[in-house]
């Protein structure tokens, strides 16, 4: 990994990177998915039924997709410092009125306000639009170490999560969450920079063209010979390729989050240990977080949609091990065909999206295709709770993913390849792809 300017000097992309793999961990653990663990205890305590938290959990969803162009409108403007600081300070002061709570309207406001500032998808947008504007020959490693920070947090807040609570009580985890993630992340939030012309260099640390202008100065940079041209949102969908790669992305989430959550339930209901099955989970999330850095240096080197259609291919063997689910074996192989298909998919989504339109416009463009592809995605989870109590079995559902996910592969296999640089040594151009 090159870590070096030309100049011999660290690329500040690095930083730009770890920080955001950073935010995407504590952000797990800001009443990210985690909180399914406080549902139990705080309904016990309030009296509340499942309903009541399957509501605050759809108005964050709504929440976010109102607030997601906003968010991408001022990544590009400002830069990812801005937005994710507000993130971490709303998020963490909401966690910490969510560990004082008595009335359900109070989770209903809380979980709007952690919605209103990104929360929730905030890595896939923040880490997403901000890489793009950093890397261009290292943008699939840059893009995996990033988004690796997702399933870490997963690895790490789980149990943390319930270790917490069963010593401090729900709402003195709550509190302990908030504070020590925004302890960790606001202070690290502070090193994030909006684009590499700002501190005098062009992407993957290039140096200015001979008699280019400093970034410093004022005056614009010279594009280097490998920079990519970028579209803006609303010349990206004038093309074809834009609508193609929309509805293959679509497809794809709404198959992934078919598998996402009722993978679980569905192992206990064949028989498995409950305990089994969140070590399956946990071994599921460590899996991703190799993957994403393996996967990220693959998609220096390979093409992309091949990458993609690998992905899907393995997230239809995981609906294939849910198919036949009823042993130890085949709860694992279920398992990591999961954390495989999802996060290589998840990487090279984001990768694919700035080969084909540039960098300059992502925080725009990834804030309207982002709410758009989640959006849809959800929907997911009340048909397949739908499609089970219709026929008292997951199994119509596993077919469903099947046939979304052959849908994207369809769609994203038509998507003509671009040239935005030269390859990397060894590997090939993603003109390539």
């Amino acid at each position: 990994m090159a870590v070096l300017t030309p100049r011999g000097k660290p690329f500040y992309g690095w930083t730009v990177v770890s920080v955001l793999g950073v935010f995407g961990a504590v952000g797990v653990g800001l009443a990210g998915p985690n909180f399914a663990l406080f549902i139990v205890p705080v309904s016990e305590e309030l009296g509340w039924k499942s309903s009541t938290f399957g509501w605050a959990f759809f108005l964050r969803f709504l929440m976010v997709l109102a607030a997601g162009p906003l968010i991408g409108r001022l990544i590009d403007l400002r830069g990812p410092r801005l937005p994710v600081v507000g993130a971490l300070l709303v998020a963490g002061g909401a966690v910490l009125w969510l560990s004082r709570i008595a009335a359900a309207w109070e989770l209903m406001a809380a979980f709007m306000l952690i919605g209103l500032v990104g929360m929730g998808r905030a890595n896939d947008l923040q880490a997403g639009a901000s890489i793009a504007k950093w890397f261009v020959r290292r943008r699939g490693l840059a893009m995996g170490i990033a988004l690796g920070g997702t399933p870490l947090g997963v690895a790490v807040y789980y149990p943390l999560t319930q270790l917490l609570i069963d010593n401090a009580g729900w709402r003195g985890a709550l509190v302990w969450l908030a504070v020590s993630g925004i302890a960790v992340a606001v202070p690290l939030s502070l090193l994030l920079r909006r684009q590499p012309e700002d501190v005098g260099l062009l992407p993957d640390g290039d140096a200015p063209s001979s008699g280019a202008s400093s970034g410093a100065s004022g005056a614009p940079l010279r594009a280097a010979p490998s920079e990519e041209r970028s579209l803006t949102r609303r010349e990206a969908m004038r093309t074809g390729r834009f609508w193609l790669m929309l509805g293959g992305f679509t497809a794809m989430t709404y198959g992934v989050s078919t598998l996402a959550i009722f993978r679980v339930p569905h192992f206990v209901e064949r028989g498995l240990d409950p305990g089994l099955v969140a070590i399956a989970i946990s071994v599921d999330a460590v899996i991703a977080v190799v993957a994403s850095v393996l996967l990220g240096r693959v998609l220096d080197r390979a093409p992309v949609r091949t990458v993609l259609l690998g992905g899907i291919a393995i997230g239809a063997l995981c609906a294939v091990g849910l198919l036949v689910a009823g042993s130890v074996f085949w709860l694992f192989a279920a398992n990591i065909f999961y954390a495989l298909g999802f996060q290589s998919t998840h990487v090279a989504q984001s990768v694919m999206w700035a080969n084909q339109f540039g960098r300059r416009h992502q925080g725009d463009l990834r804030g309207f295709t982002i709410p758009v592809t989640v959006g849809v995605g959800a929907v997911a989870f009340p048909v397949t709770g739908y499609l089970r109590d219709a026929a008292d079995t997951y199994t119509p559902a596993w077919f469903v993913a099947i046939g979304a996910l052959a849908v994207a592969g369809v769609l994203l296999m038509a998507v003509r390849p671009v040239h935005p640089h030269p390859p990397l040594r060894g590997g090939l151009s993603p003109g390539e792809r």
